[in-house]
């Protein structure tokens, strides 16, 4: 949980702000599916004006080719912003990315859709992390967030996968559960924490982000000096069909910055993201595109972990 001091928080964020002016990033969030079983109650998918859509395979090998060449161990996230459990082929897509070398392959997902022999196949396939979005211990709780969603299967998803990750895995390869940290379960962390840490599964705890402002969020960023986002000085994300949203929580892609279709991550990195990225490191946030300046969500970057 963030800590409520002004100065504690400021000086410690501030360690971890990235260095902006890398060749390339560290981090690649893939919309290599824009559809969701769920309608979450603290999520704008469902009101996502964008047209929904399956990244094509020759994209996806685009992206993942230049990444093998030019940053392997950058942090590869299969999906940006749908359920990649929806993917028939997403085993395959993960086998791909690791047979071109890549060393960090994550999946974001909700865990409804975790079976035992589709676990089983992600886990042969070499995925390196899944992180299981559940910010719930009580199930009226999970059921008011996670519309659609059923907790009882979500856990016994998430315990089946690290059975399956003792039998078919390797020491790297992890589970995680995520925790978004609201007013309305706040209560519920201590339990969330302990149950989990119980099952050995390390929890991540992150503030509720607004998506730029699309949904209300109870921010800990209140009264906290602003400082560079910290998914805006490494991450670069790439819609299904290809175009450049401005961060992770341009969802609609309302601010284009380039078109992997036609040109290179590295050139888009060192194009409009090098400027914006700029533009954040020098506290010049008049600068920014409109949904930018005022935004708040740029503190979940800085997410926890425990255990």
């Amino acid at each position: 949980m963030l800590n409520k001091d002004k100065d504690f928080i400021e000086e410690r964020l501030l360690s971890r702000v990235p260095e902006y002016n890398t060749k390339f990033p560290s981090t690649i969030l893939i919309d290599t599916i824009s559809f969701c079983n769920l309608r979450c109650s603290m999520c704008f998918h469902h009101s996502m004006k964008r047209k929904k859509g399956i990244m094509e395979m020759d994209l996806f090998k685009k992206i993942i080719d230049e990444v093998a060449v030019k940053r392997p161990n950058a942090k590869i996230w299969i999906t940006f912003f749908g359920e990649g459990l929806m993917l028939k082929d997403l085993p395959q897509k993960v086998k791909y990315a690791k047979d071109c070398g890549l060393t960090d392959v994550l999946l974001n997902s909700n865990g409804n859709l975790l079976k035992n022999e589709f676990s089983k196949q992600l886990i042969i396939s070499g995925l390196d992390a899944i992180y299981v979005g559940i910010d719930a211990f009580k199930k009226d709780t999970y059921e008011k967030f996670r519309v659609g969603g059923n907790l009882e299967k979500v856990v016994k998803g998430v315990l089946e996968y690290k059975e399956l990750l003792s039998k078919y895995g390797n020491s790297k390869q992890k589970i995680f559960v995520q925790f978004v940290e609201m007013e309305e379960n706040k209560k519920e962390l201590d339990d969330f924490v302990s149950f989990w840490n119980g099952h050995e599964v390390p929890v991540k705890i992150r503030p509720m982000v607004s998506w730029g402002g699309k949904v209300e969020a109870n921010y800990v960023a209140d009264g906290i000096d602003r400082i560079p986002c910290f998914w805006a000085m490494n991450t670069i994300n790439i819609s299904d069909n290809g175009k450049v949203c401005l961060c992770s929580v341009d969802l609609d892609c309302e601010e284009n910055m380039g078109d992997i279709n036609t040109q290179s991550i590295e050139e888009v990195w060192n194009s409009t993201l090098l400027e914006f990225r700029r533009n954040h490191i020098e506290r010049l946030w008049d600068n920014l595109p409109n949904m930018c300046q005022n935004c708040k969500d740029w503190i979940s970057g800085y997410a926890e972990y425990k255990g």
